[in-house]
């Protein structure tokens, strides 16, 4: 189980989806473009993508650079509270935020932090 060593010092504190399934050790989650590990996570695109595979996909049309992606931790390959929109703007977002309900990647609509449960909440930028 991951402790959110590296995300926390950055806070963005690592969170887990009810019901997903704890990757192995050492497993992590592929870049759908490339197949190298995925380091964000692009909602508008519902893809795992690479930090080389994401600047080519979001920079491509203003439309894309407009899609806000969210970091994955390094240590279990969770989502974090730290994301990235447009090129390069990266932010680090309260504990109270999250997706949009039915907008969760594998229609989840709960979201954990740490051993809390959040639902109901709205991101806002």
């Amino acid at each position: 189980m991951c402790k959110g060593l590296r995300e926390e010092n950055k806070h963005g504190f690592c969170s887990r989806f009810p019901h997903e399934e704890s990757a192995s050790p050492g497993a992590t989650k592929g870049c759908e473009l490339c197949g190298l590990q995925a380091s964000l996570y692009c909602q508008a695109d519902d893809a795992y993508l690479c930090r080389k595979c994401d600047k080519r996909v979001h920079e491509a049309n203003f439309l894309a650079l407009r899609h806000i992606r969210c970091f994955l931790c390094h240590t279990c390959q969770n989502l974090t509270r730290r994301y990235l929109i447009g090129a390069s703007l990266e932010v680090v977002l309260p504990a109270n935020v999250n997706w949009a309900i039915g907008n969760l990647p594998n229609n989840r609509r709960t979201y954990m932090k740490c051993s809390r449960m959040h639902t109901s909440i709205s991101l806002f930028l």
